[in-house]
C-alpha cells in the first residue's frame, strides 16, 4: 500500500517537467514578438560585438587602437537584412579578419600581403602569445556564428527598417566626424586610397587623435599601396643609405691588395628609430664615445630615411634602393648592384647573419641572391652552441652573435671579409621588464620609467650598442669598418610612445678606423 502512494516530491517534479516544453515555447514566442528586442541586439551585434576582437588584440597582442568602432561591420549588418544567414556569418568574419591583419599591418609597418605570406614564423612566438593568438581567433570565430542563430540573424518589417535606420545614423555620424577632423587638421578633404611616396614623412597619420572609426578595406590599401612590393613603391628608385656614407672609403679599395682591404661590418639594428628626446639618442650610443673606441676609431653620425618594415631597411641599406619588400621577389638583374654584389668583385667574402629562421621573410632565398656567399640562421648558431634569448621572436642572443663575430674578424684570412648582422632581440612587442639580466638603468631620465616597454626597448637596444662597442676592441689582424643603423622607428602600440620617434629617419654610428691605428 505504502508503494502505491505518490511521493508529493515526485508528483511536483513530473508537473515541472511537464511544463518545461511549454515554458520554453511561450518563451520564444515572446522574442518572436518583441520587435525591440529583436532589432537592438542585432545592431549590437554589428555595432558593438563586432568590434570586441580587435579590442582583446589591441590590448593584448599590442596593435595600435586605429578607431573605436569598424564602420565597415556597419554595411555588413545592412547587408545581413537582406541576405542569408550563413552569408551574414561569412562577411562579417571576412570583415573581422581584415580589421585584425590591417591592425598589424599598420603596427608593424607591414603590407598585408607579407603578414599572410609570413603566418609560419607564429610558431616562433612565445607561448603565452600563442595562446593570445588563439582566443582572439576563437572569439571572432564565436562573434561571426551569431548571425546564424534564427532569432538574432533575421529581422522583418519596423524591426529591419528600425536597424537598418541606427547603422546608417551611426556610420554617418562617425564617418562626418572623422573627416570632419582631417579637414580642420589639414585645411582640405584628403583622399583615403591617396599612396605616399618613400621618404615622405605625412605618410603616416598622426595617432595622438583617436578616429572613431576603423576602415579596414581602405587601411588593406594603403597599406599594401605604402609597404607592399609595387612598382610604384620606387623598386629601383636610390635612396640615401648610411652604408653610401662610406662609399668613398670603398671605391679605393679597387687598386688596393687584398690584404690592405679593411673587413666591413653592416649592423641593422632591429627598431633602433630616432627619438625626439636628445638625452635617450645620447645614452643609447655612449658606448661609442668611450675614449679607449674613439682613439682607435672616427666616429660619425647622422641619419637615414626610413619607409617601411625591416625589409625596407635590409633593402636601403644593401641596394641603396627603396625596393622595400620588393626585393624578396626581385630578380638577379634588378639586385645585380646590390653592396654583396659589387663587394664580390673586389674580392670580399660576404655573409649574412640573422638570428632567427632563413624562411621568415624569404631571407634565405634573397640573402643570396645579393650576393651573399655564406648565410648563418638561428639553427646554424645553435649547432654552434649560441644560447637563444626571449622576446617577441625567440631566436638567437644578440651579444652572443656579437662575440660571434669578434671571433671570426680575429682569424686572419687571405681575402676581407663583408659581414652583415640584422639583429633581433629588440623586436616589439619587448617583455617588460627586459629579459636582460644587467639592463642599461633606466632611472636617469624621466621619461624612461622603470619597467615600462619604452625602458626595456632602451635597454635592449643600448645592449646591442654595447655589444658592438666590445666587439670594435676586439684584437683583430685587419682593420674593420662598421656601419650601425636602425631600421625603422620602435612600433609601439601606444600613440604617445610612437610619437616620440622620428616618422621618417632612423639613426646611424660608423666607426673608421684610425689610419695610424693600424691592423691590431
Amino acid at each position: 500500500m505504502r508503494d502505491a502512494v505518490a511521493n508529493p516530491t515526485e508528483i511536483r517534479y513530473a508537473q515541472v517537467k511537464v511544463h518545461i516544453p511549454e515554458i520554453i515555447l511561450r518563451s520564444r514566442e515572446r522574442w518572436r514578438q518583441c520587435d525591440h528586442a529583436h532589432w537592438i541586439v542585432f545592431a549590437a551585434l554589428y555595432g558593438l560585438a563586432a568590434n570586441i576582437p580587435y579590442w582583446v588584440a589591441s590590448r593584448t597582442l599590442d596593435l595600435l587602437p586605429l578607431g573605436w568602432f569598424c564602420l565597415e561591420s556597419l554595411g555588413v549588418g545592412l547587408v545581413a537584412l537582406f541576405v542569408p544567414r550563413f552569408l551574414a556569418s561569412a562577411l562579417l568574419w571576412l570583415v573581422m579578419a581584415a580589421d585584425l591583419v590591417g591592425g598589424v599591418s599598420k603596427t608593424y609597418y607591414l603590407s598585408p600581403t607579407e603578414c599572410l605570406a609570413n603566418v609560419a614564423a607564429l610558431r616562433h612566438f612565445s607561448a603565452n602569445r600563442l595562446a593570445g593568438i588563439a582566443a582572439i581567433l576563437a572569439l571572432t570565430l564565436l562573434v561571426a556564428a551569431v548571425p546564424l542563430f534564427p532569432s538574432i540573424g533575421t529581422l522583418v518589417g519596423k524591426a529591419r527598417i528600425r536597424a537598418a535606420c541606427v547603422l546608417l545614423a551611426f556610420g554617418a555620424i562617425a564617418v562626418s566626424w572623422d573627416y570632419a577632423s582631417v579637414v580642420r587638421k589639414s585645411g582640405a578633404v584628403q583622399n583615403p586610397f591617396q599612396g605616399y611616396r618613400p621618404g615622405d614623412v605625412n605618410r603616416f597619420s598622426d595617432l595622438k587623435d583617436l578616429w572613431i572609426g576603423r576602415y579596414p578595406s581602405i587601411r588593406l590599401w594603403r597599406d599594401e599601396k605604402l609597404f607592399g612590393p609595387s612598382d610604384t613603391y620606387g623598386a629601383l628608385q636610390a635612396v640615401r643609405s648610411a652604408m653610401a656614407e662610406i662609399d668613398g672609403s670603398i671605391k679605393p679599395l679597387k687598386g688596393q691588395g687584398a690584404d690592405r682591404r679593411p673587413n666591413i661590418v653592416l649592423i641593422v639594428v632591429e627598431s633602433w628609430g630616432l627619438e625626439e628626446n636628445r638625452e635617450i639618442r645620447d645614452l643609447l650610443i655612449a658606448p661609442y664615445k668611450q675614449p679607449e673606441l674613439t682613439a682607435r676609431y672616427e666616429v660619425l653620425q647622422g641619419t637615414a630615411p626610413f619607409f617601411g618594415p625591416t625589409v625596407a631597411g635590409e633593402a636601403r641599406e644593401l641596394c641603396g634602393s627603396t625596393m622595400g619588400s620588393h626585393i624578396i621577389y626581385a630578380t638577379k638583374q634588378e639586385l645585380q648592384a646590390c653592396l654583396p654584389n659589387r663587394l664580390m668583385g673586389l674580392g670580399y667574402h660576404s655573409i649574412a647573419l640573422h638570428g632567427m629562421d632563413g624562411q621568415m621573410f624569404g631571407r634565405s632565398n634573397w640573402y643570396p641572391a645579393v650576393g651573399f656567399q655564406e648565410q648563418w640562421f638561428r639553427e646554424e648558431f645553435r649547432r654552434q652552441g649560441l644560447p637563444d634569448c626571449p622576446g617577441a621572436f625567440e631566436g638567437t642572443c644578440d651579444a652572443a652573435i656579437a662575440d660571434w663575430i669578434g671571433k671570426h674578424l680575429a682569424t686572419p684570412r687571405a681575402a676581407p671579409d663583408f659581414v652583415y648582422w640584422m639583429t633581433l632581440n629588440s623586436h616589439l612587442p619587448v617583455l617588460v621588464p627586459s629579459p636582460l639580466a644587467r639592463g642599461a638603468s633606466c632611472a636617469a631620465i624621466a621619461s624612461l620609467a622603470q619597467e615600462t616597454p619604452l625602458c626595456s626597448w632602451y635597454q635592449l637596444v643600448r645592449n646591442v650598442h654595447d655589444s658592438i662597442s666590445a666587439l670594435a676592441m676586439t684584437a683583430m689582424p685587419r682593420p674593420a669598418i662598421f656601419v650601425v643603423v636602425g631600421d625603422h622607428a620602435p612600433p609601439f602600440a601606444t600613440p604617445q610612445v610612437r610619437d616620440q620617434f622620428s616618422r621618417g629617419a632612423v639613426p646611424y654610428v660608423i666607426l673608421l678606423p684610425r689610419r695610424a691605428s693600424g691592423p691590431s
